[in-house]
């Protein structure tokens, strides 16, 4: 892991540094006095940037003239590299296939512009020289000592579930789960369990467990969240899709809850409210849940003892659980178990000072969790914890404190990984936050740098894994691998990273009340969907020449900006935008910094025919909300040689050029058979491909799908031969049989494959040679037991994941034998209505989590049924989904009994 971060060498300051010295070691024909100037802020900024890196380590010590200094310098940085960049791109501009008069035009613009940047730089070359004198003036040196080591835990990926899994929960869940039920059944009139307590406590923790353990005898469940300034239509429309409904999205709040109301009336729910912050945003979403006698559940989680009384008193029905802090016992299994990955082991040496920092933390989980977190990568010296313990407050009985524990953690992080947090700041609260975009974007601001033998995504990949490690951040989803796809921000430590974050002007975050003479310059910002007000957002758009990472939620067409003096923006991101059309977004092409770019856009339909200007950009992801209209892509965009990642995730007519996309590493498109072929052709060409996930309405011309599916062939013949670990197809005309023998053939290093649409009738005995192949998905189509195929699956040596997904469902039971599926984690049937499934001693040692359908009766009956799921040694997690419809009440009751 240590390879992952940066020295103190390389600094605070590295993209900056590294874009000076490409300057003056670079082609670029630079004026002597320029070059001069350039190598005096190289050299000035180099020692600078490690003296910022150890003030980020005292945060809490530093008096008001060296915060002062401290952010001037920062903010003199970001504008010495925006006036590096528009230097750097005025001296690359330029058209070949200009004509001479404007060839004249364009020289006489860039003598012009060298000069405009020669004054830039003297200038900035006086403020460096002003600040150096105010820095000895206040003996900021002074603040500098030796670095404290840190050895960073080398177990990346963390134990993410081992987080979740706080102890001391058992007593509190079944307390509620008693009170919820009676004699076994639930009562009829529906219930409200409120969940009161401080912050760190434990209360989402508890229930989810609660949600977790019940919520197989619901027809309808969800868990929503609520941010402290909550959007009600937001809530709202959540609780629609979360509970499966297909309303209408776009209806106004009345309508919505009407919608909400009518859905429910018959249904037996059970809802999860975390975080309320407002009594009246309960009464709103209160209004959306009928009293239908069928014994629904809601549960809410507060810190508000008057917002868990008005919950709780909603109907006669309710009961108030006042959180209390962990048992002594509890604390220290807790403790130890992340400190020392034990629940009863300590060094001897260690014990006297962990009971006293157990003591310190006062029984609160979410501090002990950090402090046991920032201990478990210190090295085990008495000494180094004693710092630490005296580090923390005296007591621990408000959210204060406990945020001064966790600026223990942030003081510890490598200054890679303090920007990485920060810019987390740029998420509302309680945002479910995507790995891959979040390191994308991290990428794209330039806080990652490539390590020896790693790509810049596997160092992000690293930063995210510490961030968990060190309990900063929540993991979400964990996947099949280990890794957790998504995380989240616990709010304690949102409020600490946008505190953090606005000190530095790292992030603005914007108020209504706010005046545009109140702002510095913004460099970050981002503008929620609760309808930020429209002279706010135009304050701030028409004076954002500096911003770095801009992201709308659900915007008016009148609040997107002109983007042509958006000179620094890397990052942005238009979400929700409905009602934009292709007009609005055609100044895109003037961001000559973009690197990152995400459209959730419903009715544009025509990309910036100069969208090749942006030739930084390295991530291209347009996606629809549902929208089924055809996206046409100039041919332009193959002149965007940086590009890395495409994804769109509807109909998209790509140009013939495609080939010449050479970065081109992950792809995920819509592709119909009635475009093209040479498009299609093209793909061969990108030997970078490592993604490739194509969705193909097919239908008409038989012919033309014939060859068609000849090219795709071919393609997928020169793609395996390549960089391709991915493969996602989704078909509505049946060659998928045919698909599975070319994948075996052509790409044999695949680590996932997934095919639905239409569905595979028969396995490829070749799949055994898919020795890399760790994630699978197939849909299969057939009535038959065919035993054989299940067997065959078993012999794929990595297979971690399987998700069979069954078009008519299956006639027979399966067995699955001794030795098959030995790395196998999860296995998924979907749709399968088996009759029944038995495993053998031996089979699937390593399965964690299983989930299946079955047939209630044929299931009961079948002799060694119920027997042969003690053999599952590993499993931990187990869904059974009964069709009933073979089975009378008493049987099915049975089975519940044995299950």
């Amino acid at each position: 892991m240590a390879g992952a971060f940066v020295s103190a060498s390389v600094g605070v300051l590295n993209p900056l540094l590294t874009k000076l010295s490409a300057l003056v070691e670079g082609e670029y024909k630079l004026l002597k006095s320029v070059k001069k100037d350039i190598i005096f802020l190289r050299n000035e900024l180099s020692s600078i940037s490690v003296l910022l890196e150890h003030l980020s380590t005292k945060e809490d010590k530093l008096d008001g003239p060296t915060k002062e200094w401290r952010n001037n310098m920062l903010e003199l940085a970001y504008d010495i590299e925006d006036c590096i960049d528009l230097f750097i791109h005025k001296l690359s501009c330029g058209d070949a296939n200009a004509n001479f008069v404007q060839k004249i035009g364009s020289k006489i613009k860039k003598l012009w512009g060298k000069h405009q940047i020669t004054e830039c730089i003297q200038e900035l070359k006086n403020r460096v020289m002003e600040e150096d004198q105010r820095r000895k003036r206040n003996q900021i040196d002074d603040f500098i000592s030796e670095p404290s080591v840190v050895e960073i835990d080398p177990r990346l990926p963390a134990l993410y579930e081992e987080v979740e899994r706080l102890v001391g929960i058992d007593g509190p869940r079944e307390k509620i789960i008693k009170w919820i039920m009676t004699k076994g059944k639930p009562l009829e009139q529906r219930k409200v369990v409120s969940i009161v307590g401080l912050g760190g406590l434990g209360k989402t923790t508890l229930a989810n467990e609660v949600y977790k353990t019940i919520q197989g005898d619901f027809k309808c469940i969800t868990f929503v969240s609520i941010s402290r300034t909550p959007n009600i239509r937001k809530i709202l429309v959540d609780m629609l899709k979360g509970l499966g409904s297909n309303g209408d999205v776009s209806e106004d709040e009345q309508n919505l809850i009407s919608h909400l109301r009518g859905f429910l009336k018959d249904k037996r729910y059970l809802i999860v409210f975390d975080d309320i912050w407002d009594i009246g945003a309960w009464k709103v979403v209160n209004c959306a849940f009928p009293e239908n006698n069928l014994g629904s559940i809601i549960i809410t989680t507060t810190r508000n003892t008057a917002v868990a009384e008005a919950c709780s008193r909603t109907t006669s029905e309710g009961y108030l659980h006042s959180m209390q802090p962990l048992e002594e016992q509890d604390s220290q299994r807790l403790f130890y178990r992340r400190a020392f990955n034990s629940e009863s082991c300590c060094p001897p040496h260690l014990e006297d000072i962990s009971h006293a920092i157990i003591s310190k933390c006062r029984s609160l989980p979410l501090a002990i969790i950090s402090i046991a977190s920032l201990l478990s990568i210190k090295p085990d010296t008495e000494d180094q914890w004693m710092q630490v313990h005296n580090s923390i407050g005296v007591t621990l009985n408000s959210d204060v404190e406990v945020r001064k524990i966790l600026m223990l953690s942030y003081y510890d992080l490598p200054y890679p990984l303090k920007n990485c947090l920060l810019y987390l700041s740029m998420y509302p609260e309680d945002y479910v936050i995507d790995r891959q975009e979040l390191i994308w974007r991290w990428i794209a601001e330039g806080f990652i740098i490539e390590a020896k033998g790693k790509t810049r995504e596997q160092v992000g990949e690293n930063y995210f894994n510490e961030l968990i490690n060190r309990s900063l951040i929540q993991p979400v989803y964990i996947q099949y691998d280990g890794r957790a796809s998504c995380c989240r921000v616990h709010d304690i430590v949102l409020d600490l990273i946008i505190s953090l974050s606005t000190g530095q002007n790292f992030v603005t975050i914007v108020h209504e009340q706010q005046h545009w003479s109140s702002f510095k310059k913004i460099r970050r910002t981002w503008f929620p969907s609760n309808g930020t007000d429209n002279r706010i957002v135009k304050e701030i758009t028409n004076n954002c020449s500096h911003v770095r990472s801009l992201f709308f939620d659900s915007p008016k067409p009148e609040q997107i900006p002109q983007f042509k003096k958006c000179h620094a923006l890397r990052v942005l991101v238009l979400d929700g935008c409905m009602s934009l059309e292709s007009q609005h977004i055609n100044s895109l092409t003037y961001l000559f910094q973009l690197k990152y770019l995400k459209l959730n856009v419903a009715n544009v339909t025509e990309m910036p025919k100069d969208i090749g200007r942006l030739q930084q950009l390295e991530t291209l992801i347009i996606r629809g909300g549902g929208h089924v209209n055809e996206i046409n892509i100039p041919s332009s965009v193959c002149r965007l040689q940086k590009l890395e990642r495409l994804i769109v995730d509807y109909p998209m007519r790509l140009p013939d050029e495609i080939g010449f996309l050479q970065a081109l590493e992950m792809l995920s498109l819509f592709y119909n058979i009635e475009y093209s072929i040479k498009c299609l052709q093209e793909l061969r060409r990108l030997t970078r491909l490592r993604y490739l996930r194509i969705r193909t309405p097919f239908g008409g011309d038989v012919a033309r799908f014939e060859r068609y599916k000849d090219a795709f062939y071919m393609t997928l013949d020169e793609l395996g031969k390549n960089s391709l670990q991915s493969l996602h197809v989704h078909v509505t005309t049946k060659f998928s049989d045919t698909l599975m023998d070319s994948c075996c053939s052509s790409a044999p290093g695949l680590r996932e494959l997934s095919t639905s649409g239409v569905g595979i009738s028969k396995l490829s005995e070749q799949m055994i040679s898919l020795s890399n192949l760790a994630y699978l998905v197939i849909f299969y189509n057939t009535r038959s037991n065919d035993q054989k195929d299940i067997n065959l699956l078993g012999c794929i040596p990595k297979l971690l994941y399987l998700k069979v997904i069954f078009a008519q469902g299956w006639e027979d039971g399966l067995t699955v034998g001794c030795g098959g599926f030995p790395c196998l984690k999860e296995l998924m049937f979907r749709h399968s209505r088996l009759h029944w499934l038995l495993f053998e001693p031996g089979a699937m040692p390593k399965l964690q989590r299983l989930s299946i359908e079955l047939f209630a009766q044929k299931a009961a009956s079948k002799l060694g049924f119920e027997q042969s799921f003690v053999h599952l040694s590993s499993l931990q997690h187990l869904i059974v989904v009964l069709d009933c419809s073979d089975a009378h009440y008493k049987g099915r009751e049975s089975f519940g009994r044995c299950h």
